[in-house]
């Protein structure tokens, strides 16, 4: 099954006057998550299932995704892929998703950076930035090193095939 983590697109900041589940995308953001959504698309990546974060920013990158890439698949959302969900939360969703070829998760860090850290068998790896996505082949029959690393496309850079380079960067 391949997996990609996709990191919310940026979003205004915290303020007092709003609540941090409403904050959502930024005009930028916006244009970031369609860039990616095409970059997706150019490198056919058509996931079986969309899951999202249920906050405003998650689910704004998430649709806009589902909406470029022309999947037929609707978004939906779970609290597994909030802020301060565990990696082993996420990893429980992703073995008991029914998924036929792929998934598509969108959400935010530090969670994303430690499910990867936790698929690849490492410690950790860097995080991942707004309007990013990582791209994991899984592999449920291995223990200690679950999913392999494809490729990482940060937002306005180019995609990045050398695990090195894409997992031990600058945060």
């Amino acid at each position: 099954m391949e997996i990609y983590l996709v990191r919310h697109a940026e979003a205004l900041d915290a303020t007092e006057g709003l609540a941090d589940e409403l904050r959502y995308l930024t005009r930028r953001g916006r244009k970031d998550a369609a860039k990616l959504a095409r970059r997706l698309k150019k490198h056919h990546v058509r996931p079986g299932r969309i899951i999202s974060s249920p906050l405003v920013r998650a689910v704004q990158t998430a649709e806009l995704l589902a909406a470029e890439i022309g999947s037929d698949t609707l978004v939906t959302a779970t609290v597994a892929l909030s802020p301060g969900a565990s990696a082993e939360a996420l990893m429980a969703l992703i073995c008991q998703t029914d998924t036929p070829k792929s998934l598509l998760l969108v959400g935010h860090e530090p969670q994303l950076s430690h499910l990867a850290a936790l698929l690849l068998g490492f410690e950790h790896i860097a995080p991942l930035a707004k309007g990013s996505c990582l791209a994991l082949s899984v592999k449920p029959d291995q223990a200690d090193k679950r999913a392999a690393f494809n490729w990482y496309a940060p937002v306005g850079g180019k995609l990045v095939t050398s695990q090195r380079k894409a997992l031990i960067r600058p945060a």
